[in-house]
C-alpha cells in the first residue's frame, strides 16, 4: 500500500511538472506569435493548411491502397481479392483455420501411435518375455520356422 501511494505521488508530481512545462511553452509561443506581422501569420496559416491537406490525402491514399479496415489493420494477406474475401467471410475463415489445426493434431497423433509396436509397453504386453527379443538365436529360430 505504501509503495502504491509513493508511485501515485510520483505520477502526480510528474504530471504537474509536465503541465508546468507545457504552460511555459504555450506562453513563450504566444509571446513570439504576437511579434509576427500579418504577412508572416498568413504564410504560417497557409503552410499549416497545405500540410494538413497533404497528410489527409496521403492517409486516404494509403487506406485505399492497403484496404485498411476500421481498426487500421491491413486485410491484404494474399492480395487484394483474397483480403476482401477473408474480410467478408470471417466465420468461414475461422472454421477453416480451426479445421486445419484439428487435422494437424489428428495427423500428429497418428504418427505417434504408429510406432507402438517398438515401445516398451508392446514388449511387456506380448506373449514372449523381453529376453527372447534380445537373444540373437531367437531371430534365427524365427526365420527358420
Amino acid at each position: 500500500m505504501i509503495v502504491q501511494n509513493k508511485t501515485e505521488a510520483k505520477l502526480e508530481l510528474h504530471a504537474e511538472v509536465e503541465h508546468q512545462i507545457a504552460k511555459n511553452v504555450v506562453e513563450l509561443l504566444d509571446s513570439q506569435t504576437r511579434q509576427l506581422n500579418e504577412a508572416q501569420t498568413q504564410r504560417l496559416l497557409d503552410a499549416r493548411t497545405r500540410a494538413v491537406h497533404h497528410l489527409t490525402s496521403r492517409q486516404a491514399q494509403l487506406a485505399q491502397h492497403y484496404q485498411l479496415n476500421k481498426n487500421g489493420t491491413a486485410l491484404l494477406w494474399m492480395g487484394e481479392r483474397f483480403g476482401r474475401y477473408f474480410n467478408q467471410h470471417r466465420l468461414f475463415t475461422g472454421l477453416l483455420l480451426l479445421s486445419v489445426v484439428l487435422l494437424t493434431l489428428f495427423a500428429a497423433q497418428q504418427f505417434v501411435y504408429h510406432h507402438i509396436p517398438n515401445s516398451d509397453a508392446f514388449l511387456l504386453a506380448s506373449e514372449l518375455p523381453p529376453e527372447a527379443y534380445a537373444d540373437k538365436g531367437f531371430n534365427a529360430w524365427l526365420d527358420t520356422n
